[in-house]
């Protein structure tokens, strides 16, 4: 334990095979004294490949929260915070979709996954919609912290139950997780997980003479060369130190069960 919360963070995207990419990912470290009382945030989405603007939903869901999220109140929850931000950003999508030519048709709109993160202190916020995941290696073992929002109609044809922007009000996955000194969080786009087994998942972020950002970088090329025809993003973020709990926290947390 020390006073300050440390992470590293490794993130690479490309478009792969594809014309675009419809991926977007981000992270927010702020200084203090923000860092303490709001902690760090880290966000990927994907948007769908039948519409032409999941990118634009892509971008303005991760820059929403990552620039958003900060600039709620202080003494509302992580819960609270996000979930206004969320909120607002699904809103705007859904009007967005419903302004188109295409407002009837939900794979044309504005439409995206989300998994976001926002660590405060020993604590871990997880927020998800879709089918992008995130993992948490912890003492050599991985585990996937997100179920994937996405319904198969045959062996070969499915879509998403849910996602930002499908529908007026916004239903998401929510969960917190108590941090340890060492865990390793990879957060990844299908494009990626879906060609790479958990077992070098692990090889790949487990090295630690080889830069973080080479590490997702890996995790990005390696899917590539197995015959993703996706977009491709992966972002990788090791936790160097975890401060003392404070009362505070110790109450939201038992608030919040």
């Amino acid at each position: 334990m020390s006073d300050v919360l440390a992470i590293s963070v490794g993130q690479y995207s490309d478009k792969g095979r594809k014309a675009i990419n419809q991926d977007f990912h981000g992270v927010l470290v702020p200084k203090e004294p923000v860092l303490s009382t709001k902690g760090i945030a880290i966000a990927i989405a994907d948007g769908i490949s039948s519409s032409e603007v999941s990118h634009i939903a892509s971008e303005a869901s991760v820059r929403g929260l990552l620039d958003d999220y900060f600039c709620t109140s202080e003494t509302w929850s992580v819960k609270k915070s996000a979930a206004q931000v969320l909120t607002a950003s699904n809103s705007w999508l859904h009007s967005q979709s419903q302004k188109s030519e295409h407002r009837f048709d939900k794979n044309k709109g504005y439409v995206c996954t989300l998994s976001a993160m926002v660590i405060k202190s020993t604590t871990a916020h997880i927020f998800h919609l879709g089918d992008s995941r995130i993992y948490c290696l912890r003492n050599g073992e991985l585990m996937q912290l997100t179920d994937d929002h996405r319904t198969w109609v045959s062996s070969e044809k499915s879509y998403l139950s849910r996602a930002m922007g499908i529908y007026p009000h916004l239903d998401y996955d929510y969960q917190s997780l108590v941090i340890e000194q060492g865990d390793i969080f990879i957060f990844a786009t299908d494009g990626v997980y879906e060609h790479v087994s958990s077992d070098f998942m692990v090889a790949a972020v487990s090295d630690v003479l080889i830069d973080i950002n080479d590490a997702a970088k890996n995790l990005v090329d390696t899917a590539y060369k197995l015959g993703s025809t996706d977009n491709l993003t992966a972002q990788v973020v090791r936790i160097d130190s975890v401060p003392s709990q404070d009362i505070n926290e110790r109450v939201q947390q038992l608030t919040e069960l």
